[in-house]
């Protein structure tokens, strides 16, 4: 992979854009909304005994998310915040879709098999769009990664 080389992908950065902006917008609300101290297990998954996930995962929210609900529910706001600044505007996009593809996914685990149709169907559209960004790197065209990778001095590889 040639890290210097350009990059036309101009056809990305609309599905970037609104991708970014849709997170940053979620995690904005969350922060407005005090999400972390709500009940947002409660409105996002229902009561953990009645809905059918995965017994792992199950597990997992049970042993791990509910008794630590408030830690989570930060993880999830600033999560969602930092994922769609970073995405909007090209910053770190790689990375920024590699947590956001793990925070999706853990959505789709969760509220998404709890609520299935519609909800799922998003987490999945979305974790399809966040690994097309770490497989294209649309951050490079109209945005802060290509900014930089043209400032950044390309090193000669040496040959033994």
């Amino acid at each position: 992979m040639n890290l210097s080389e350009r990059t036309y992908l101009w056809h990305i950065v609309p599905l970037r854009l609104w991708i970014g902006y849709y997170m940053l917008q979620q995690g904005v609300h969350k922060y407005i909304r005090d999400f972390p101290h709500s009940d947002w297990f409660g409105r996002q998954i229902g009561d953990l005994g009645k809905v059918n996930l995965f017994p792992w995962y199950k597990t997992f929210l049970a042993e791990t998310v509910i008794p630590n609900s408030v830690l989570f529910g930060q993880l999830v706001m600033w999560g969602e915040i930092a994922v769609g600044a970073c995405v909007l505007i090209g910053l770190l996009t790689r990375w920024s879709s590699i947590v956001g593809l793990f925070m999706m996914a853990n959505y789709a685990l969760g509220p998404g098999m709890a609520r299935g149709g519609a909800a799922l169907a998003q987490q999945e559209t979305f974790m399809v769009a966040f690994l097309v960004f770490i497989l294209s790197n649309p951050g490079r065209t109209l945005g802060m990664d290509g900014i930089f990778a043209r400032r950044a001095p390309v090193k000669p590889q040496r040959r033994p």
